[in-house]
């Protein structure tokens, strides 16, 4: 008996089907299911971008949407923009010339080669601006000069050319006042000053003759923390963040900045949390030390 109702059921379901084919034909429209709406703004053909309101400023999320330039159909009132992990290779002239609310600009770990020297234009309001990890070789100081409240820049994960064209740029991050302005961004060539922090070199270094014999560096050596977190990834909003994961770390990087909230060192090879290890990061809430084998934990871990 079961058997045979649930063949009668098969049978009225193939004839229900047939029915809804034959009337699709019928209309001359084919059978498709029928979309739901989403919260989702799509700003351009390929992966969806994001708007949201998080403490009352506005954020648009385009992470990883494979963007490749900054689109004019974007809000006008956005006060953050996280454009990081896509495919920007070039900055055009005014390309933020709308945003003019816009405090921070994550661009980082793009493919960015150029920057052209009206690209940041309009951004009076910007304060923070990340492009580490991109693939900058030179830059000049005039691509800051419209931005007068910028207090915190990240280079560094670039293969800075250390020669005159970057004289303007070297001499900017030299001003006392701009000390959180390009810290651990370091010269990838020439070979003899590949290694040295833009911070610490000289102008008249790298401008000197390079048809002549390079000359020998000298002078104080550069203090460089035991752990180095240039390796790790930095985002600012909606809360300050450290992103350590899986960067082959043996301990705790050792210049962490006293803002950051969130520290994510899951997933290397700390075997040991010494005393005092975080007395520096008064902020510091979220602490995620997954995987990483912890052998030992000192009594005076803080």
């Amino acid at each position: 008996m079961r058997v045979v109702t649930l063949l009668m059921l098969l049978c009225f379901c193939k004839i229900s089907e047939c029915r809804k084919t034959k009337s699709n034909r019928e209309n001359g429209k084919p059978n498709r299911t029928k979309k739901t709406s989403s919260t989702v703004k799509r700003y351009a053909p390929g992966l969806p971008c994001e708007t949201y309101i998080y403490l009352n400023e506005k954020y648009l999320d385009c992470q990883e949407k494979r963007q490749t330039s900054v689109l004019p159909a974007w809000p006008e009132d956005l006060i953050h923009i996280l454009l990081a992990r896509n495919l920007i290779r070039i900055l055009k002239n005014n390309a933020f010339s709308k945003f003019q609310k816009v405090k921070s600009l994550d661009l980082q770990q793009n493919e960015i080669i150029k920057i052209e020297n009206l690209a940041f234009y309009g951004l009076k309001r910007l304060t923070t601006l990340l492009l580490q990890h991109n693939k900058i070789k030179v830059l000049s100081e005039e691509v800051f000069i419209h931005l007068p409240l910028l207090s915190y820049l990240r280079l560094y994960d670039n293969p800075w050319d250390c020669n005159c064209e970057l004289e303007s740029l070297v001499t900017l991050l030299k001003i006392p006042r701009n000390r959180n302005l390009g810290n651990y961004a370091k010269c990838e060539t020439p070979i003899e000053m590949k290694g040295l922090k833009l911070k610490t070199v000289s102008p008249e270094l790298i401008c000197q003759d390079r048809t002549m014999e390079p000359q020998h560096i000298e002078g104080p050596k550069v203090t460089r923390p035991i752990v180095d977190s240039s390796l790790c990834h930095t985002y600012l909003y909606p809360v300050a963040t450290l992103d350590c994961r899986r960067k082959e770390l043996h301990s705790v990087p050792t210049d962490i900045a006293p803002d950051i909230v969130k520290l994510d060192l899951s997933n290397n090879k700390i075997k040991q949390l010494q005393s005092r290890q975080f007395v520096d990061t008064p902020n510091l809430e979220i602490l995620n030390l997954n995987s990483n084998g912890i052998e030992l934990i000192d009594p005076g871990f803080q």
